[in-house]
């Protein structure tokens, strides 16, 4: 953690200090992150050639170092957000799944995606997208460490200036459906009273009407549908919800500090 919180702040060039830093960290409900990868991968052709060689139910990360449950399960079973037979009992039922149905023993993962009902390519793509949701997972939580060292060591009173690290999480979701709003508090947080709100407003107004006639391959029923049989499922349904719910404590400390 103290590397980390030295690779936010500290100067390249150690006869410096940097005063201020503002981290911004993207962010996704892993049950609508699942089910877009879902759907992403399974309208891919032409273009998500990738697909076709791609094996979801891999342990390994994708440099093939560490396996996904390694890298990510001690501060996440730390936490208690996953465990290590969480990791192994998702991808051991994507195995079940992949290449052992009748007439798909050596199909590709989009052909699975296209032929499974629902419920199985789902989970194909949870496991697909499982070192994704537990690095995330991760950087909650190592952010927010980071985050409350700084403000502890500008406490110091032998410091002669505060060092501070702004940080804001975004939530993709509310990008998706309220670009225009997102796109303003991502401007008040980067540039505050530097740019006018004339001119914030200008640029999120653009923002959104940029959105608005982007074509979403998400469909917005079945993302529901699809969300609700992952929220039910009894293996996938309590780690996913887990780390929503750490994704919804960080965002609501974040609403608390704005308020104050």
């Amino acid at each position: 953690m103290p590397k980390l919180r030295s690779l936010f702040m500290d100067h390249k060039d150690h006869k410096k200090e940097k005063w201020g830093v503002k981290l911004i960290h993207f962010v996704r409900s892993p049950f609508s992150m699942s089910v877009a990868n879902y759907q992403d991968r399974k309208i891919m052709h032409t273009h998500g050639k990738e697909v076709w060689h791609v094996n979801p139910c891999s342990r390994v990360t994708e440099n093939f170092t560490m396996t996904v449950a390694d890298l990510n399960s001690p501060i996440l079973s730390e936490n208690g957000i996953m465990t290590y037979d969480d990791f192994d009992n998702i991808l051991a039922r994507c195995n079940t799944i992949f290449r052992t149905q009748p007439g798909l023993e050596r199909a590709s993962y989009q052909q699975h995606l296209e032929e499974l009902p629902p419920a199985d390519g789902l989970q194909l793509a949870v496991a697909d997208g499982l070192n994704n949701i537990a690095l995330m997972a991760s950087d909650l939580i190592t952010f927010r460490q980071v985050h409350a060292m700084v403000k502890e060591q500008s406490l110091n009173p032998e410091r002669k200036k505060k060092r501070h690290l702004d940080m804001m999480t975004v939530p993709l979701d509310e990008v998706l459906t309220y670009p225009g709003n997102t796109m303003k508090d991502f401007l008040d947080f980067i540039f505050g009273t530097a740019m006018s709100s004339i001119s914030k407003q200008k640029a999120a107004a653009e923002y959104e009407h940029h959105k608005k006639n982007v074509a979403s391959s998400e469909n917005a029923t079945e993302m529901e549908e699809l969300i609700g049989l992952l929220k039910t499922d009894p293996l996938f349904g309590g780690p996913l919800s887990r780390v929503e719910s750490l994704l919804n404590s960080v965002l609501s400390e974040q609403e608390g500090e704005v308020e104050r």
